[in-house]
């Protein structure tokens, strides 16, 4: 399946992540305690408005990624507002795993702090999938980290997948289930808003 880069120019004006979560709670219907069922496959999407943009430029060539990008799958920067990751080194897989929620890092600056709540990418069989630190760590000298991770990993990894630290990327489809749209204004501006779903 065919991965279009969104533009980078210009950026959103806004963005709303979204989870997509496929556990879920059981209820005994006799008023026995509640249990909650986590199960693999819960991902990440984001919601995006762009901001005005000129109908014979940037807004010309960002409908025509979006619908390349409807027949297969989008890929735009995860947005990071203010945090800054720093210098990330080039941190890959160090130990194949094959599920759970935690993941073995190398090649990371000495001493690098991860943070909680951080996002990243992984990149596995020329796909992404976005996840996030689930607490503050630090890499030792030889740049190693034990990561614990949200959510739970969809796919095996290697040794050696890479890493998108510095800045992380989501891939996926873009309005599934919902019709594409944009809006053409007398000021001959298009407007944009649009969503995109980890489709794995």
């Amino acid at each position: 399946m065919t991965i279009i880069a969104l533009p980078l120019t210009p950026a959103p004006n806004g963005a709303t992540p979204l989870l997509r979560d496929f556990g879920g709670v059981l209820t005994p219907f006799l008023g026995g305690p509640e249990q909650r069922i986590n199960r693999v496959g819960t991902r990440f999407g984001i919601r995006v408005t762009m901001p005005p943009m000129e109908s014979d430029e940037a807004g010309r060539r960002f409908v025509s990624k979006l619908l390349q990008a409807r027949q297969g799958r989008a890929l735009m920067k995860w947005p990071q507002l203010a945090f800054d990751p720093g210098a990330t080194g080039n941190p890959l897989i160090n130990a194949a795993v094959t599920g759970g929620s935690a993941i073995p890092i190398k090649g990371l600056p000495a001493g690098y702090a991860a943070k909680d709540g951080q996002f990243f990418s992984i990149i596995r069989a020329g796909r992404r999938y976005v996840h996030m630190f689930t607490g503050d760590g630090a890499a030792d000298g030889s740049g190693g980290l034990a990561a614990q991770i949200f959510p739970m990993l969809r796919t095996s990894l290697l040794v050696n997948d890479v890493i998108e630290l510095a800045q992380p990327m989501i891939e996926g489809h873009v309005l599934p289930g919902e019709e594409l749209a944009w809006e053409m204004s007398l000021e001959r501006n298009i407007g944009l808003s649009f969503s995109i779903m980890e489709a794995a």
